[in-house]
């Protein structure tokens, strides 16, 4: 229970001065003082309560507000989130018919039938957005191919913050850029790479793989350049996976025996530099789809084949660290569905894939169990998920989300078309 409030001073008597309040440190024992649970217990139960519940419980008095809103309370509140499988869901990304762009939110163990409509930040003067990508909690948008417009989002407590590119970014030198989002853990700092990958200069095959690379630095709200130890190139205009807060790309090396190389690029936040690991040995030019994905915590890929008698079934082709390759594959199926293509998995692995019709399902590979569900007015294929998991992260700036005028959206679209 809250601490109890001090009742009117009578009139007659002199006014008192007002309580200083507590040190940092005393956060806990000034929220918790007239609480008959103890502290440790008090915030094991705050901790494991949804962000909505955690907002109005800020409304309480002043040392709730206080203590609810320590970047000790929110990591330790972040941790319990993510370790609560009732707590996974994925953040979908679809376009409908006028190229609007909707965001949905889908509780992997929700009984809803339909995802949650979310109020998109991303202002609708861009016709195109990308899902960059979630970790903890926090979402990135961003405008391809040249992140003119790069937003940072929090959709369980509604806020955003646009994100400046650092200046001279955009010359006619620049073939496309990607971006990447991260989470510096020493630091508790959220961070995005942008990788400007430039055009060629001249018929040498290393002048094919130009780029550079800037981080943003939430905790700072500034871009830092990132010195490369290696030379390489960038297809996609976001990464294709994040992994414990680490960004992977599909990119190509120059190599001097074979000229180029594919690998998978990822930025390693602690020490600021870029690594990369062998793409899986698997023959994709016999199999239907691949995705990057996590997997319960590891890098691997998801693969499924046409070539088999039956195409319902699919690999998970999982990356060991700790020997540096790829060796660990699974099995999954009979789906029971036609599957199109998979898009994304939970973080504890339940697989998010299309139809041909484009309705969208969700397979659990433990219990075969299949969810189908459809998104009002998406364009079959405009699918991109995530997985995400709510938090009460909040960055300096970020301010409230306010709806958008679809309507208007949708005439500048058709005069666009007209023209």
């Amino acid at each position: 229970m809250p601490p109890k409030r001090k009742g009117r001073q009578n009139n007659t008597h002199k006014p008192t001065k007002p309580d200083t309040p507590p040190p940092t440190n005393n956060v806990v024992s000034g929220a918790m003082s007239d609480c008959k649970l103890p502290e440790d217990l008090l915030l094991c139960i705050l901790t494991r309560l949804p962000v909505k519940t955690i907002q109005r419980f800020k409304c309480v008095c002043k040392p709730w507000l206080k203590l609810l809103s320590t970047p000790k309370f929110v990591k330790m509140h972040r941790e319990q989130t993510t370790k609560n499988p009732q707590n996974h869901s994925l953040i979908i990304h679809s376009i409908d018919e006028v190229y609007y762009h909707n965001m949905s939110l889908l509780n992997i163990n929700s009984t809803a039938e339909q995802p949650i409509n979310l109020v998109n930040p991303f202002p609708v003067i861009f016709k195109e957005m990308d899902l960059v990508g979630c970790v903890n909690g926090l979402v990135c948008l961003s405008c391809p191919p040249f992140a003119q417009m790069i937003v940072l989002w929090n959709p369980a407590l509604n806020l955003s913050k646009g994100i400046r590119q650092p200046k001279g970014v955009i010359d006619e030198t620049i073939d496309r850029i990607s971006l990447g989002l991260c989470y510096d853990e020493r630091n508790d700092d959220y961070k995005i790479v942008m990788i400007t990958c430039l055009k060629p200069d001249g018929y040498s095959p290393k002048n094919f793989l130009r780029a550079y690379a800037e981080v943003y630095s939430a905790n700072l709200d500034s871009w830092k350049r990132v010195r490369l130890s290696f030379q390489f190139s960038i297809t996609p205009t976001r990464n294709n996976v994040i992994v414990k807060g680490r960004p992977y790309w599909t990119a190509i090396i120059y190599d001097p025996v074979k000229m180029f190389r594919e690998v998978m690029l990822w930025y390693d936040v602690e020490n600021e530099v870029f690594r990369h690991v062998p793409v899986p040995d698997y023959n994709m030019d016999c199999t239907k789809g691949g995705r990057f994905v996590e997997w319960k915590g590891s890098l691997a890929i998801l693969v499924y084949s046409p070539t088999r008698e039956r195409d319902d079934f699919v690999d998970v082709v999982v990356y060991d660290e700790g020997k540096g390759r790829w060796d660990t594959k699974s099995c999954h199926g009979p789906i029971g569905l036609k599957m199109e293509r998979h898009m994304q998995c939970s973080k504890d692995g339940v697989i998010l894939a299309e139809t041909p019709e484009g309705t969208l399902f969700l397979y659990d590979p433990v219990t075969n169990a299949i969810k189908e569900f459809r998104i009002a007015e998406a364009m079959k294929t405009s699918y991109e998920a995530f997985s995400y998991t709510e938090s009460l992260v909040s960055l300096k700036g970020m301010e409230k989300v306010k709806e958008q005028d679809k309507d208007k959206f949708c005439i500048k679209m058709e005069d666009l078309v007209i023209n």
